[in-house]
């Protein structure tokens, strides 16, 4: 037997609201985003990136949100509309809270993400756009479904110093594995990241023979870290 769902959460005024100690939970997240309250999910993020780094709350808070949401999905508990819902609303708040940067933000090495042919799972991309973005790199966010021939030639044309794909279903593999043989030959060399269920897979990122794959926005960005000091001149 399924367990019992949630109950609906009371109308709050996010102006007014009080936060306390382990009230910013996943469960809370989750109700709120299956409701599509996109403003209300925003103020929950905002007040979790108060208290901690960007990309540690995304790993924590938002991906155990998003967990309850596809479990609850699984059991039957929640409709495949809800799931649905679910995604657009944390886009919806992500586009939010997103990095207010200013000009200087634009000026940083260039990091391309997309997800590969087939793939349209992008709030994983998304969160991490905006962690890249709070470390100085200008972001090009391709979106869904982008062939491996047009990243290539974008990539190249761009001078990208990092390309960040996605691929979820194992129905992509053999979209992704052909993406990374593209961009090599087009850019020997070029760091490549993987997230994604995919990216999951011990010994995936050798196996492929990229740069590193992971579902941690935390080790990410500390890879990403590395890139940009190698790349940035020295004062």
């Amino acid at each position: 037997m399924s367990e019992d769902p949630p109950p609906k959460l009371p109308p709050v005024e996010p102006a007014g609201a009080t936060v306390t100690a382990g009230s910013l939970s996943p469960e809370l997240l989750a109700s709120l985003l299956v409701e599509g309250d996109d403003e209300l999910a925003a103020w929950t993020l905002r007040h979790a990136l108060a208290e901690r780094p960007r990309a540690e709350v995304f790993d924590d808070l938002l991906v155990g949100a998003m967990t309850l949401v596809g479990q609850r999905w699984e059991t039957g508990q929640w409709s495949i509309s809800e799931e649905h819902l679910a995604s657009q609303t944390i886009l919806r708040a992500l586009d939010r809270i997103r990095p207010d940067l200013g000009p200087e933000g634009r000026i940083g090495p260039l990091a391309v993400m997309t997800g590969v042919a087939g793939e349209q799972h992008m709030i994983g991309l998304a969160c991490l756009g905006q962690v890249l973005q709070e470390l100085g790199w200008t972001v090009a966010n391709l979106g869904a479904d982008v062939p491996a021939a047009d990243l290539a030639r974008y990539v190249t044309r761009n001078e990208a110093v990092l390309v960040a794909l996605s691929a979820t279903e194992a129905a992509r593999l053999q979209s992704l594995v052909d993406t990374i043989a593209t961009i090599q030959n087009a850019r020997p060399g070029l760091p490549i990241l993987l997230g994604g269920r995919l990216a999951g897979q011990p010994g995936i990122a050798e196996t492929l023979g990229i740069t590193w794959a992971g579902t941690s926005l935390v080790e990410a960005a500390r890879i990403a870290g590395d890139i940009a000091a190698e790349v940035t001149p020295q004062g």
